[in-house]
């Protein structure tokens, strides 16, 4: 049975003015902000989304940011030489290449920037479909996706689409995870397989999501599961929590933690609370030796392998 997806279903998040809903058509239209993946142009389609909650947020009336700020949402230092002709020529190509922004202008100061329609005639504030964008997007978000290094990009653009289709999987079915194969969400979104692979694993080990394996070759009960795997959303702020509770570890586990921490990233879901919890645990219980066993044991398996789990680890060692 074919995956089914309705995306005309309409979220209904009850928001409070000012407006905070992103225009998913500027994520399906191809000359967009698939446009900028295109051409890994992560510094502009950050400064998109900077300019976008501003622009929402002051209820699609023009904003004018300071340097600071606009180079502080693409992570350039204000005080280095060229940063200004870098802001300059990027908002250039938002407003000609991209055409998502718009603005006259003017000479020794910025200009009033206008958030454009991502289609002639759509309502910006209202739109049909919708990321829910209340984050908004600024230097310490920015701050966390940099810590993946090459895959930051990737991670900060699907990171958006992953929260339109969570909310889009509880609207439409009730569902508290979502599914989407890489073929049709590159079809949807008009981006590589690759690239969305790229982002949603990354997303993972963030802590931003976790995941349970798609299995090949498994018949699809309810049109749902299957080779798909199924993702639960959680966001950003659960990342806080995370390590606050890593903090927390650290004391109740002076001898272990250190050691959990570092081997969790072989487990499905990497450095979860639960998985670090429970290897500190078995590491207290049953010693080093034990459960480096256990983990030498999983670490041949594939990454959709349903044995990476803490359970099938925990199983290994009080067999052994």
């Amino acid at each position: 049975m074919p995956y089914q997806r309705d995306s005309e279903v309409e979220l209904d998040i009850d928001e409070p003015l000012p407006s905070c809903k992103l225009d998913l058509q500027y994520f399906t239209t191809p000359g967009l902000c698939p446009l900028m993946v295109r051409r890994r142009a992560r510094k502009a389609f950050e400064l998109f989304l900077y300019l976008a909650y501003r622009c929402l947020q002051a209820g699609g009336e023009p904003v004018c940011p300071t340097h600071e700020e606009l180079c502080g949402a693409c992570g350039l230092l204000p005080q280095t030489p060229h940063t200004g002709s870098t802001i300059s020529r990027t908002l250039g190509l938002l407003r000609v290449a991209y055409c998502v922004i718009d603005y006259e202008p003017v000479q020794r100061r910025r200009p009033q920037i206008r958030l454009r329609p991502a289609v002639a005639g759509s309502d910006l504030l209202s739109p049909r479909q919708y990321v829910y964008f209340a984050e908004g997007f600024g230097p310490v978000r920015r701050q966390i996706f940099d810590t993946l290094g090459n895959r930051a990009f990737a991670a900060e653009y699907m990171y958006l689409l992953a929260q339109y289709e969570a909310a889009l999987a509880q609207a439409q079915f009730g569902r508290p995870y979502w599914f989407f194969p890489l073929e049709q969400i590159a079809e949807t979104y008009h981006v590589s397989r690759g690239f969305a692979g790229t982002g949603l694993r990354a997303l993972v080990e963030l802590g931003a999501m976790r995941i349970v394996p798609g299995q090949f070759g498994k018949t699809a009960p309810n049109d749902e599961f299957g080779a798909a795997n199924r993702y639960y959303f959680v966001g950003l702020d659960q990342i806080d929590r995370r390590d606050q509770q890593f903090e927390h570890f650290k004391t109740q586990y002076p001898e272990q933690f250190e050691l959990a921490h570092a081997l969790a990233p072989t487990l499905t879901n990497a450095r979860t609370v639960k998985n670090v919890e429970g290897l500190c645990e078995l590491l207290a219980q049953y010693g080093q030796e034990p459960v480096h066993r256990a983990i030498e044991q999983v670490a041949g398996y594939g990454r959709r392998s349903l044995r990476r789990r803490l359970d099938y680890i925990r199983g290994i060692v009080e067999r052994s």
